[in-house]
């Protein structure tokens, strides 16, 4: 099923995934993730097997200096052998870090031509 509600605007970004690590007094490790496509409410990420991603699994998403916790969503196969593709679901994002995918989305779409002018990204598109 298709969870979309947003246009995905393609990327050639990172973000930074905390992934809390199991076993070991509930530390958490960073791992920055290139960024596939996004929408003002998930993202698209590539990662490897090796990270131990999981579906349902609850992480923080950081781009820039700003922050989320997130979910992710889907698991599919990627482009490689060993690399997956998460789909994941901002939670309860701040209008700071909206601000951050915004400027990221803006960019995307200026750079596919589309002109920006004030419209709110995160309305359905179709």
């Amino acid at each position: 099923m298709e969870r979309r509600i947003a246009r995905r605007y393609f990327t050639e970004s990172n973000v930074e995934l905390w992934v809390a690590r199991k076993g070991v007094l509930g530390r958490v490790k960073s791992v920055e993730l290139p960024v596939a496509d996004m929408s003002m409410f998930g993202a698209s990420v590539f990662a490897a097997k090796t990270e131990k991603l999981a579906k349902g699994q609850v992480v923080e998403v950081a781009i820039g200096s700003e922050k989320t916790a997130a979910i992710i969503r889907s698991e599919r196969p990627g482009n490689g052998p060993d690399q997956f593709r998460y789909g994941i679901e901002f939670i309860k994002p701040s209008e700071a870090f909206l601000s951050e995918v915004r400027l990221i989305t803006e960019a995307s779409r200026r750079s596919q031509g589309e002109e920006i002018n004030g419209e709110q990204l995160w309305l359905r598109s179709s």
